[in-house]
Order: structure tokens, then sequence, then C-alpha cells
């Protein structure tokens, strides 16, 4: 698959993926859909969150990166957004909850990142030459 093809595939992805979130947003009520509305909302939330920060990752990465491969811009920017994509949901999780204070996003930050350099120093066991 080409950059290109990926690119609009993606873009519209998540357009998709936003049309879902107002239409829930418009369509739902939380209080009588109850577990599914809100399930419904904040997965609608993450994969318009996902596609957005991958497209925008890979474009900041393509311009201030001088590596050649695409690929790896792409799976990079695609886990990162992942990852804050997750923070973002945990957050408003957390805020709905009325349990979001200063201590929880640190550990969240700090869950994440940890989660991340483990993922940037994860070799595979055929790329090790014995």
């Amino acid at each position: 698959m080409s950059l290109r093809i990926y690119i609009i595939l993606m873009s519209l992805a998540t357009f998709g993926c936003y049309l879902a979130f107002f239409a829930i947003i418009y369509f739902f009520d939380p209080f009588v859909n109850g577990f599914l509305g809100i399930l419904f909302f904040y997965l609608s939330l993450m994969l318009a969150l996902v596609g957005t920060l991958s497209i925008v990752g890979l474009f900041v990465r393509n311009l201030f990166t001088k590596d050649k491969l695409i690929f790896r811009k792409v799976i990079i920017s695609f886990r990162q957004a992942i990852w804050f994509s997750l923070i973002i949901i945990v957050s408003l999780f957390l805020k709905s909850a009325d349990l979001l204070i200063f201590r929880n996003i640190i550990f969240l930050i700090f869950a994440f990142a940890l989660l991340e350099l483990f993922f940037m120093s994860y070799k595979s066991k055929s790329s090790v030459k014995i």
C-alpha cells in the first residue's frame, strides 16, 4: 500500500468516525441508553482521535525526521496516536467519575511513557544477529 492510499483511507475512516461520534452525541441520551451509549461515545471518539492524531503525527514526523523508510514513520505515528488517544479517553472517563486529579494524570502519562519506551527498545529475536 502506498503512502497516498494509506492517507486517503485513514482520512476517510477518520471522517466516518467523526460522523459516528457526532451522530452518537445527537441521537443518544446517556441517561436512557446507559452503558452502551457511553461505550459507543468513548469508542467513536477514540477511533476519531486515533485517525486524526495518526495523520497529523505522520505529517509532523515526515517534516522533521530524515528516515527514508516511510513504513516506520507510519507505525510509530499510529502507535503514538493510540497512546495519546487512550490518555485523552481515560482522562475524560476519570473526569466523568470525578476522579481526575493531578496525581492521576501524572501516573497515566508516566505509565504510557513507560509503555512507549518498552516498544521503542523492543527488538524481535529475528532481528538480533548471533
